[in-house]
C-alpha cells in the first residue's frame, strides 16, 4: 500500500477532528479529497464508510467500505460494515459471504438475547431483543412511542459495544440501533391500572401471553439508567417496577379490540379497574 504524504496525513487528522465534532459535511469533503489524492490508502475510505453508516445512507456506506476492504483485506471493522450495509440493502448473498468470514450464520431463527439502544430527540432507551443474525434483532419490549419503534419490529444494529445492560438474571452487551428493517404488525396501547397488586400484574401479563400480545410496565420512569461509575463501557442497570396506586402499562396488539379485550378480561378476574386508555401513533 502506497504511503500518504505528510500533507495528506495532516489533512486526515483535520478531517478526524471535524468528524469528532460531528461536522460531517467538512469531514466528508476532506476525506474525499484525501481519497482522490491517495487512492491506495484505506483509511479515508474506512472513515467515509463509517460516517455514511451512522447516517444510514446505505449505498455510499457499502461503496466506501467495499473500497476499504479492497485496499486492506484484513480490516475486520470495514468487513463488518460491509455486512451491515449489505443487510440494510437486502443484498443477502453478499451479507452471508461476509458473515461467513466471521464464522457466523443468518440461518438460525434466534441467536439469543441482546440489548439495543434506541435514540430519539436527544434521548435513548435500552430494550431487550432477540438476535436474528449478526446485525438483525427482533424487539421484545414495547418501546416508548417517541422512539418510533414497536414490539416485534426487526431492526438493524451496530457491532460496537456501547456498554452492558445488567439485570438480576443476565448481563448483555448494548449495541446501537441503525434503522428499521421490517415493521411489526403490532400497535402500541397504554393505560393506567388502578391500585394494582403484584398478582394483578402477573395476571395481566399471563392474559397477554395467552393471546400472543406484548406486555410492559411503563411506570417508574425509564427502563434503565447508567451507573455513575464507568469508563468507556457504561453499565446500565435494569430495575423491576415498584407498585403505585396508579401504574402505567403498555400492551402490544394488532388492533384496539385485542388490547381492550385482555383489559376487560383482567377487570373481571382482578376486580380492579383501569383508566386513560390510549392508542399510540407509532
Amino acid at each position: 500500500m502506497q504511503e500518504p504524504s505528510p500533507e495528506l496525513r495532516v489533512l486526515y487528522e483535520e478531517a478526524r477532528r471535524y468528524e469528532a465534532a460531528r461536522d460531517h459535511y467538512n469531514a466528508i469533503k476532506l476525506y474525499k479529497r484525501i481519497a482522490r489524492e491517495a487512492r491506495h490508502w484505506a483509511a479515508p475510505y474506512i472513515r467515509l464508510g463509517e460516517i455514511y453508516k451512522y447516517r444510514q445512507e446505505w449505498k455510499p456506506a457499502l461503496y466506501y467500505n467495499k473500497k476499504a476492504v479492497s485496499l486492506d483485506a484484513g480490516n475486520q471493522w470495514a468487513w463488518w460494515n460491509v455486512g451491515i450495509a449489505a443487510t440494510a440493502l437486502k443484498k443477502g448473498r453478499l451479507a452471508r459471504n461476509v458473515w461467513a468470514k466471521f464464522g457466523q450464520s443468518t440461518d438460525e431463527p434466534s441467536l439469543g438475547p441482546v440489548s439495543v439502544r434506541l435514540f430519539c430527540q436527544g434521548q435513548f432507551e435500552i430494550i431487550w431483543a432477540s438476535r436474528l443474525g449478526p446485525a438483525r434483532a427482533l424487539i421484545r419490549n414495547i418501546p416508548h412511542p417517541r422512539s418510533e419503534r414497536r414490539y416485534g419490529d426487526i431492526v438493524l444494529f451496530d457491532h460496537a459495544i456501547q456498554g452492558y445492560h445488567t439485570s438480576d438474571t443476565c448481563r448483555l452487551p448494548v449495541f446501537d440501533e441503525l434503522g428499521l428493517l421490517k415493521r411489526s404488525h403490532y400497535k402500541t396501547f397504554s393505560c393506567v391500572l388502578q391500585s394494582p397488586e403484584s398478582r394483578d400484574i402477573r395476571t395481566l401479563r399471563q392474559l397477554c401471553r395467552e393471546e400472543n400480545l406484548g406486555f410492559e410496565v411503563w411506570g417508574n420512569a425509564s427502563r434503565a439508567f447508567a451507573s455513575q461509575y464507568f469508563g468507556d463501557t457504561p453499565e446500565y442497570y435494569f430495575h423491576n417496577f415498584e407498585l403505585q396506586p396508579e401504574l402505567q402499562v403498555a400492551i402490544a396488539a394488532s388492533d384496539q379490540e385485542g388490547a381492550l379485550g385482555v383489559l376487560d378480561s383482567w377487570k373481571v378476574i382482578s376486580l380492579k379497574g383501569y383508566s386513560d386508555f390510549e392508542a399510540h401513533r407509532v
